[in-house]
Protein backbone atom coordinates (compact mmCIF):
# COMPACT_ATOMS: atom_id res chain seq x y z
CA UNK A 1 0.00 0.00 0.00
CA UNK A 2 2.83 2.46 0.80
CA UNK A 3 4.23 1.87 -2.68
CA UNK A 4 0.90 2.63 -4.39
CA UNK A 5 0.17 5.70 -2.27
CA UNK A 6 3.66 7.09 -2.82
CA UNK A 7 3.42 6.59 -6.58
CA UNK A 8 -0.05 8.18 -6.65
CA UNK A 9 1.07 11.21 -4.65
CA UNK A 10 4.15 11.74 -6.82
CA UNK A 11 1.93 11.62 -9.90
CA UNK A 12 -0.70 13.85 -8.29
CA UNK A 13 1.93 16.50 -7.55
CA UNK A 14 3.15 16.28 -11.15
CA UNK A 15 6.67 15.27 -10.14
CA UNK A 16 9.16 12.68 -11.23
CA UNK A 17 11.25 10.62 -8.83
CA UNK A 18 14.37 12.65 -9.62
CA UNK A 19 12.57 15.82 -8.44
CA UNK A 20 11.38 14.11 -5.25
CA UNK A 21 14.96 13.02 -4.61
CA UNK A 22 16.17 16.61 -5.00
CA UNK A 23 13.45 17.95 -2.67
CA UNK A 24 14.11 15.38 0.05
CA UNK A 25 17.83 14.75 -0.15
CA UNK A 26 17.04 11.05 -0.55
CA UNK A 27 18.78 9.36 -3.46
CA UNK A 28 16.73 8.52 -6.55
CA UNK A 29 17.90 4.93 -6.24
CA UNK A 30 16.53 4.71 -2.69
CA UNK A 31 13.17 6.20 -3.70
CA UNK A 32 13.05 3.73 -6.59
CA UNK A 33 13.10 0.91 -4.02
CA UNK A 34 9.95 2.37 -2.46
CA UNK A 35 7.99 2.57 -5.71
CA UNK A 36 9.16 -0.47 -7.62
CA UNK A 37 8.24 -4.13 -7.27
CA UNK A 38 10.47 -4.54 -4.19
CA UNK A 39 8.05 -2.27 -2.33
CA UNK A 40 10.45 -1.51 0.52
CA UNK A 41 8.92 0.56 3.32
CA UNK A 42 11.17 3.40 4.56
CA UNK A 43 11.99 4.21 8.14
CA UNK A 44 9.98 6.96 9.85
CA UNK A 45 12.51 9.73 9.20
CA UNK A 46 12.51 9.10 5.45
CA UNK A 47 8.72 8.70 5.38
CA UNK A 48 8.39 12.13 7.00
CA UNK A 49 10.73 13.70 4.41
CA UNK A 50 8.74 12.13 1.58
CA UNK A 51 5.41 13.24 3.04
CA UNK A 52 6.62 16.82 3.52
CA UNK A 53 8.06 17.00 0.00
CA UNK A 54 4.80 15.67 -1.45
CA UNK A 55 2.57 17.89 0.70
CA UNK A 56 0.80 15.01 2.39
CA UNK A 57 1.08 13.03 5.61
CA UNK A 58 2.92 9.87 6.57
CA UNK A 59 -0.46 8.42 7.52
CA UNK A 60 -1.69 8.88 3.96
CA UNK A 61 1.42 7.27 2.51
CA UNK A 62 1.15 4.30 4.89
CA UNK A 63 -2.61 3.80 5.17
CA UNK A 64 -4.05 5.65 2.20
CA UNK A 65 -6.32 7.84 4.28
CA UNK A 66 -6.19 10.72 6.69
CA UNK A 67 -8.14 13.89 7.39
CA UNK A 68 -6.05 16.00 5.02
CA UNK A 69 -6.55 13.71 2.05
CA UNK A 70 -10.28 13.19 2.63
CA UNK A 71 -10.72 16.89 1.84
CA UNK A 72 -8.98 16.42 -1.50
CA UNK A 73 -10.80 16.34 -4.80
CA UNK A 74 -11.96 12.81 -5.67
CA UNK A 75 -9.53 11.00 -7.99
CA UNK A 76 -11.88 10.92 -11.00
CA UNK A 77 -12.46 14.68 -10.73
CA UNK A 78 -8.74 15.50 -10.34
CA UNK A 79 -8.15 14.98 -14.04
CA UNK A 80 -10.61 17.79 -14.77
CA UNK A 81 -8.60 20.12 -12.53
CA UNK A 82 -5.15 19.38 -13.93
CA UNK A 83 -5.38 22.26 -16.38
CA UNK A 84 -5.73 24.66 -13.40
CA UNK A 85 -2.76 23.26 -11.46
CA UNK A 86 -0.44 26.15 -12.42
CA UNK A 87 -3.05 28.72 -11.39
CA UNK A 88 -3.59 26.97 -8.07
CA UNK A 89 0.16 26.78 -7.47
CA UNK A 90 0.39 30.52 -8.16
CA UNK A 91 -2.52 31.26 -5.83
CA UNK A 92 -0.72 29.36 -3.08
CA UNK A 93 2.15 31.87 -3.39
CA UNK A 94 -0.11 34.89 -2.74
CA UNK A 95 -0.19 36.14 0.85
CA UNK A 96 -3.38 35.15 2.68
CA UNK A 97 -4.49 38.75 3.23
CA UNK A 98 -4.39 39.44 -0.54
CA UNK A 99 -6.52 36.45 -1.54
CA UNK A 100 -9.92 38.18 -1.02
CA UNK A 101 -8.97 40.71 -3.72
CA UNK A 102 -8.07 37.94 -6.18
CA UNK A 103 -11.22 36.01 -5.27
CA UNK A 104 -13.39 39.10 -5.87
CA UNK A 105 -11.77 39.62 -9.27
CA UNK A 106 -12.40 36.01 -10.29
CA UNK A 107 -16.05 36.16 -9.16
CA UNK A 108 -16.59 39.47 -10.96
CA UNK A 109 -15.13 38.07 -14.18
CA UNK A 110 -17.24 34.90 -13.92
CA UNK A 111 -20.38 36.95 -13.29
CA UNK A 112 -19.68 39.22 -16.28
CA UNK A 113 -19.11 36.22 -18.56
CA UNK A 114 -22.28 34.56 -17.27
CA UNK A 115 -24.31 37.71 -17.89
CA UNK A 116 -22.83 38.06 -21.38
CA UNK A 117 -23.70 34.44 -22.09
CA UNK A 118 -27.32 34.93 -20.92
CA UNK A 119 -27.64 38.07 -23.06
CA UNK A 120 -26.38 36.32 -26.18
CA UNK A 121 -28.77 33.38 -25.61
CA UNK A 122 -31.75 35.76 -25.37
CA UNK A 123 -30.99 37.28 -28.79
Amino acid sequence: MFRDNLKEQIEYKGLIIKEVAAKTGISKRTIDTYVDSRAVIPNAEIAVKLAEALDTTVEYLVRGSDKKRTLDIPKKERRNCDKYKKIIDDLNQIPQNDLPIIEAMIHAAAKKISERSKTSKQK
